[in-house]
């Protein structure tokens, strides 16, 4: 419970009144009387103003309704307070959430303070912009509201829980479905990709390189040529396409406000959703040190509402990546030939070389294709201006760094494996234009 500012401002003007009869010597009652008048005042106020349980509160906003949110956009939320006292009131409305929730949602604008007359209800609302994916529960609406006469400010908390889902942003699928429709992520005369795969319809012949399936080895073509041979075949289509999601360290760091992971998870919704206008199926294969979340290929409304229940709770980490295992769980649950992305980036070589040796298992069986998303840090590092001796080395050793990166993207192409690095903000585009290419039909 509080008091207006009409209470000091009524209690300086008894001060004024106070001091302007002193010279006559009825200071003291004017004191009195001022102070028992704003007390009784007060009082009354306080006897007249209804009890917190006059009001009702209900959730109003259609996207609370059905608990879900949307990162990194704007969102309504919105509830229904009425007012059942027979008082015309001010009030203002704000949501309890639970213990460190609030400093993930910034609010843009708000409209959570009405007058309410006797009965009458109205919609409370914030516009919010969640900076996290996951699951927040709201357990209360905390109510201030304005005594009848002006003076007093009761408190009151009424229960109206919530679960609220904040998923991956889908809002902008409708614009990658009309850019895919009309081929904009495929400049002009820019060729789609001849890729091969499993499938029988042979193309070449090239020379062997680790990851190779030996059971394509042409052996004629290889006692003439004196080395090693295989057969390509062009890849199948209506293949199935899988998403390997790194959730380790190195997809854990910000970049712009939002961690790595976060663009990976919007990029893989939006593949998958493309993948699914195309026709074919997808799955998902989330990991770090081990399998987090496995969802088998499949397509339609009700597998692309499984992919968005599983994305939306995908918490990053600061483990290693086991590409190994998340490999053979791969191969082991998906024997038809897959197109494999994997989305990942790394911060020490190790882990790139780690990559690399496993892939090439993969290779055998699936068509993988990594997307790494670009240290777009280690980039202006490279290239600032450098003014003193620690600022050099620096810089020279963000150089050598970006350097080695180079040779491990070398090495792919090298094994034949298609790799692409992207910057967080076009890993969306990058993905999907590298999909296109690969299965433009």
């Amino acid at each position: 419970m509080n008091v207006t500012r009409r209470v000091p401002i009524l209690l300086l003007l008894g001060a004024v009144l106070t001091a302007a009869v002193y010279p006559l010597g009825w200071h003291l009652y004017a004191f009195v009387s001022v102070n028992l008048l704003l007390l009784g005042l007060f009082i009354l106020d306080l006897l007249l103003t209804p009890h917190g349980s006059a009001f009702t509160i209900n959730w109003f906003d259609d996207n609370v309704k059905g608990d879900r949110l949307y990162f990194k956009t704007e969102n309504e939320l919105s509830f229904i307070v009425r007012n059942g006292s027979r008082h015309r009131l001010w009030v203002q409305a704000l949501v309890g959430m639970e213990a460190n929730a609030e400093r993930f949602f910034k609010v843009t604008a708000s409209r959570t303070a009405h007058f309410l007359d006797a009965g009458e209800e109205k919609p409370f609302s914030y516009t919010v912009i969640p900076a996290k994916r996951g699951l927040y529960t709201v357990e209360r609406i905390y109510i201030r509201y304005r005594g009848v006469l002006g003076f007093c400010v009761k408190h009151t908390s009424l229960p109206c829980s919530a679960s609220l889902k904040v998923f991956p942003n889908v809002r902008d699928l409708s614009k990658f479905r009309l850019i895919t429709r009309i081929n904009r992520l495929l400049p002009q005369g820019e060729k789609t990709l001849r890729q091969y795969g499993g499938g029988t319809e042979f193309e070449s012949l090239c020379a062997y390189v680790e990851g190779d399936d030996y059971r394509k080895i042409n052996w004629p073509a290889t006692a003439r040529e004196g080395r090693f041979m295989v057969n390509q075949y062009q890849v199948e289509r209506n293949q199935p396409a899988y998403i390997l999601l790194d959730t380790a360290r190195p997809m854990s760091y910000n970049v712009g406000g939002y961690n790595k992971l976060d663009y990976a998870i919007n990029a893989a919704l939006i593949l998958f959703d493309i993948i699914n206008q195309q026709g074919d199926q997808s799955g998902l294969i989330a990991f770090d040190a081990r399998v987090t979340a496995h969802v088998k290929p499949g397509k339609g409304a009700k597998h692309r509402n499984l992919m968005m229940e599983t994305l939306y709770g995908i918490e990053g980490n600061r483990l290693t990546a086991d590409y190994e295992g998340a490999f053979r769980t791969l191969c082991e649950s998906q024997k038809r030939r897959s197109l494999v992305f994997i989305f990942t980036d790394f911060e020490i070589l190790e882990e790139a070389e780690e990559l690399i040796a496993h892939i090439a298992i993969l290779k055998k069986r699936h068509m993988p294709i990594v997307v790494f998303m670009a240290n777009e840090g280690l980039n202006a590092l490279a290239e600032a201006y450098a003014v003193n001796r620690r600022e050099t080395i620096l810089r020279d050793t963000a150089a050598e760094f970006l350097e080695e990166r180079k040779k491990i993207f070398s090495q792919l192409n090298a094994m034949r494996i298609p790799n692409v690095e992207s910057t967080a903000e076009l890993f969306a585009v990058s993905a999907v234009k590298r999909y296109l290419q690969i299965v433009k039909r």
